[in-house]
């Protein structure tokens, strides 16, 4: 599974890439044939939620294969078309399915079929393009047509850079693309601060295999705070590093532990650049050799909002975290 703590998820990446300006295409409809596969991939399960996926033997394809399991209905998706889907994503390569977003493997999301993302994600485009509402559609896509554009390290997610994907999209809407809206704002946001932890910090047992952090019975923080529990003696953490850690993430609203690399067996690498604004403020300006917890309030994690069991948006997160390597 996904690990839970890059700011930039799978999910955002295909999403943000894939929700653009529409521009006008062919109306031309050549829908991508299925292959041995696209076909081998079994699923199950009721329209419109998380089906129940099993998947062959470890497999790799060239091009992008696409098979239609449920036909729906009206006009189908053309080049310049919003295409609304809910969808799930496995590598095929490995069998293991992916996590789109923190605690998230099925999510819903609008992808426009224009021009541009026929040159830049070719695979994506070809799977939805000639989609009608009411079909469930899997497609085996090669990594180098889906994220090949980004040059992004996915080795995180899991994802090797030439391993095949597997997704099922449920359609649930074909119709016009949105009008675009303002680009966002790309100014770099500064680093904040954390404050010292000083009152109702967690007990951290570090004698096992994996360690025990137990929460007190006290309000979550509303702050970023952090105790040094051990000083480091290595290199400084910068914000251009690519730092190796082990963690472990728990919720404070649930007391439950979301991802951890303990039981994994291996360290994390990441440049902490891609790492939630929290996590990455705990890191920057420790030595290699240290050992923090950081508690992360949501405007740092994941954003305010409702919480629920789907993701990690309104939580205040713990994380220990044990600095390895840094280069």
């Amino acid at each position: 599974m996904l690990k839970v703590i890059p700011s930039i998820t799978v999910g955002a990446m295909v999403a943000l890439s894939l929700v653009a300006c529409s521009s006008p295409g062919d109306t031309s409809c050549d829908a991508t044939p299925p292959g041995s596969h696209s076909t081998s991939v079994t699923v199950s399960g009721k329209f419109g939620s998380e089906p129940k996926v099993t998947m062959p033997p470890a497999f790799d394809v060239s091009k992008t294969e696409r098979s239609v399991l449920i036909n729906g209905s009206g006009a189908p998706a053309q080049s310049g078309d919003a295409v609304d889907v809910h969808y799930t994503m496995y590598n095929a390569s490995t069998g293991k399915q992916i996590e789109l977003a923190p605690g998230t493997t099925w999510q819903e999301a609008k992808f426009v079929t224009n021009n541009a993302q026929k040159e830049s994600l070719p695979g994506l485009y070809s799977s939805l393009l000639c989609s009608h509402e009411g079909d469930r559609v899997v497609s085996a896509i090669p990594s180098s047509e889906l994220f090949g554009h980004t040059q992004t390290d996915m080795s995180g997610a899991g994802i090797g850079p030439t391993d095949t994907l597997v997704f099922i999209f449920d359609v649930s809407g074909v119709g016009p693309a949105p009008s675009p809206s303002p680009a966002p704002s790309t100014t770099p946001q500064p680093l904040p601060t954390p404050a010292a932890w000083e009152t109702d910090v967690p007990k951290v047992d570090l004698g096992g295999d994996v360690p025990v952090v137990t929460l007190p019975k006290a309000d979550a923080p509303t702050k970023l705070l952090l105790k040094v529990i051990k000083e480091g003696t290595g290199d400084v953490v910068t914000e251009n590093s690519t730092v190796t850690f082990d963690y472990q993430g728990t919720s404070w609203n649930t007391g439950k532990i979301f991802d951890q690399s303990y039981t994994r067996g291996e360290p994390a690498t990441f440049p902490v650049g891609q790492l939630v604004q929290g996590f990455t403020a705990a890191m920057v300006g420790q030595k290699v050799g240290a050992t923090v917890l950081v508690s992360v309030p949501p405007v740092y994690g994941y954003g305010d909002g409702a919480i629920n069991d789907q993701n990690l948006v309104g939580q205040t997160l713990v994380f220990l975290i044990q600095i390895r390597k840094s280069a």
